[in-house]
């Protein structure tokens, strides 16, 4: 699994990228805005908190990774958005950023490529696990743990360089330096996944 600083910034990526809607018209919208998409993000991961929805309490599925589950906060705040006279077009470009939100999780998750994942539960209890990954398993959080920030530097190296990358090209005229330090960031992505290949699953 991804670690909750990479699931963090993915929900931060998004937030900050395409920010069209009119509900966002003061700053402080726009920081809750951004802080619930990083909430959106991190969801699934409740079920690391929360009893019953822990695997051990669902066959040892983790069911806040499916799909239903993902989706059931940003279709709430979908239709909390729509009650409160949200436009059409901001809420379209709302609705986007929560679905890319909640379903990065999931996607950040494969792509470690260790913990199965039922993302067609409850119709199905099969589960998904890639045979590769691209980023490193998270670490145990703890001070002492030298795993802890050799996975999160890898996972770091992978994914700040892409976000940054995206944030460039959210840029309406991209100049031929922007294109290429967007290449540049991408060449630093593609090396630490590459690292991140190489690691035991």
């Amino acid at each position: 699994m991804s670690s909750l600083i990479g699931h963090s910034l993915a929900g931060l990526t998004v937030g900050i990228t395409n920010q069209q809607s009119r509900f966002l018209a003061t700053s402080w919208a726009r920081l809750l805005w951004i802080f619930w998409l990083v909430v959106i993000e991190i969801a699934p991961d409740l079920d690391y908190v929360v009893p019953f929805l822990h695997p051990s309490a669902n066959a040892g599925l983790r069911i806040t990774h499916s799909l239903s589950c993902a989706l059931l906060l940003p279709t709430l705040t979908v239709i909390g958005l729509r009650g409160w006279g949200c436009d059409r077009k901001s809420l379209f470009h709302a609705t986007a950023q929560l679905a890319v939100a909640s379903l990065s999780h999931m996607g950040l998750d494969l792509v470690v490529g260790v913990t199965a994942l039922p993302i067609l539960w409850p119709i199905s209890n099969h589960v998904f696990k890639l045979p590769f990954g691209l980023l490193p398993s998270a670490g145990k959080p703890s001070l002492s743990n030298y795993y802890f920030y050799y996975n999160l530097g890898i996972e770091m190296g992978a994914l700040v360089p892409l976000s940054c990358g995206l944030l460039i090209s959210q840029y309406k005229r991209l100049s031929v330096w922007r294109w290429g330090i967007i290449s540049l960031l991408l060449s630093v992505s593609a090396y630490f996944m590459h690292w991140a290949y190489g690691l035991s699953r």
